[in-house]
């Protein structure tokens, strides 16, 4: 791996092509990151086999992860600023590698439960870190297609894991499918902890407004107005990819009678419309952006149209008795959900320059929460109304009011920080 010095451009960004493996390196890390994540979903008949549980019982292991990645969102932007990308992301990623390993071993449910906690605490760094190496790295001109192409890894995963994680997990098992996966991840761990290194200039910030004046306060990132209602719509965001990797392939398997090789086919339709749409919506709020300058007309208004959209798809399907028209509704509506992913990293770089890791860590325990709320509560609504109606309709609720959020309090503005 070449070490050559970076050279700093106009803006003070490191000019090294190093910064493309970096960008590369966060879109793998993604990759493999949801690949643990989705590998459950797609043994949940196994998996409540083995441990005798309902579907109740299986929400509660999908809550478990995001207890572990809430904990620890916040504090990650803190240890990131504090200790470095290399430090935190190298922890993180040997720890879910062993942790992911270890689920294939375990036979007593509350310990599979604890371990569920803890991979989400170690996976729970990886979108703070990816965020914190690419404003370290990318020019600001780049960092938000920098930021749309890693994040692509997310919804390439759930493409691929109906292609190959069904086959594998009836091929190998459920057990032996989680320990390959902690395997790659230890070996993707190594290779980064040989391969990464910090930009040898000091990090600069995202944007020209972080070099001068007074950094804001903890309170004035946390209670932003803008911010707030990026991290509600996040929240909403991840309600739906929650319902997309955790309960798609139920959704499929027990309303619509579908055998698991059925519902390997159909489940990556959503994630391949969030491919087509994720790069369209960046490149689109980033073309706004040099035009405006405006974080609301850039951002925010990006980020509400594709969640309307989203949700209006998503109204019809607890009507319809087609499954082929469930199957193309839900998956334009998990799409467009998807698109404006780039954007709401983009809003705390935009709004923060210099505290964006803490901004970012923010709006990602938003997400976080609803990884805890959606799987246990779509798993309860699904089996006390005899299907997922029920859980579709909670699902448009948190969505519209994310809608409205955006609209009411998304000003766009960054607060205004007095001199010291």
């Amino acid at each position: 791996m070449s070490t050559s010095s970076a050279i700093s451009g106009p803006s003070g960004a490191p000019a090294s092509r190093y910064r493309y493996f970096v960008a590369g390196f966060c879109f793998l890390l993604g990759l493999v990151n949801y690949l643990d994540r989705v590998v459950i979903s797609y043994a949940i008949s196994p998996i409540e086999k083995d441990f005798g549980i309902t579907d109740t019982g299986f929400g509660l292991l999908m809550s478990a992860f995001a207890i572990g990645t809430l904990s620890i969102n916040g504090l990650s932007g803190f240890l990131l600023d504090r200790f470095g990308v290399k430090v935190i992301w190298t922890i993180g990623l040997f720890s879910w590698s062993v942790i992911m390993a270890l689920q294939g071993l375990v036979d007593v449910l509350w310990i599979l439960v604890g371990l569920r906690v803890l991979l989400g605490i170690g996976e729970g760094v990886n979108f703070p870190a990816m965020n914190r190496a690419l404003v370290d790295w990318m020019r600001p001109g780049e960092l938000g297609k920098a930021i749309s192409i890693s994040l692509l890894g997310v919804p390439l995963a759930l493409l691929i894991g109906g292609v190959v994680l069904a086959p594998l997990i009836l091929s190998i098992g459920w057990r032996w499918s989680f320990i390959c996966l902690g395997i790659l991840g230890g070996v993707l761990g190594l290779v980064f902890l040989l391969c990464y290194r910090a930009p040898e200039s000091t990090p600069r910030p995202a944007s020209p407004r972080a070099s001068s004046g007074p950094k804001p306060s903890f309170r004035q990132v946390l209670f932003n107005p803008t911010l707030l209602a990026t991290g509600w719509s996040f929240f909403a965001f991840g309600w739906v990819l929650f319902f997309g990797l955790s309960w798609l392939p139920g959704y499929l398997e027990q309303t619509w009678h579908m055998d698991l090789q059925k519902v390997g086919f159909f489940s990556p339709l959503p994630w391949a419309i969030a491919i087509v749409l994720m790069p369209v919506a960046g490149w689109l709020s980033d073309v706004i952006m040099r035009k405006t300058g405006r974080t609301r007309l850039a951002r925010v208004h990006v980020i509400w149209i594709c969640q309307l959209v989203s949700v209006l798809c998503f109204i019809p399907v607890i009507f319809m008795s087609s499954v082929i028209a469930a199957v193309i509704f839900v998956s334009i509506a998990i799409g467009f959900s998807m698109a404006p992913n780039s954007p709401y990293y983009s809003i705390c770089a935009d709004l923060f320059p210099s505290r964006t890791g803490v901004a970012t860590g923010i709006i990602v325990t938003f997400f976080s929460a609803s990884g805890i709320v959606c799987p246990l509560l779509t798993g309860w609504l699904a089996e006390a109304f005899g299907g997922f109606g029920g859980a579709f309709a909670a699902l448009c609720i948190v969505v519209v009011t994310s809608v409205l959020g955006l609209l009411f309090f998304g000003s766009g503005r960054p607060p205004e920080v007095a001199a010291a």
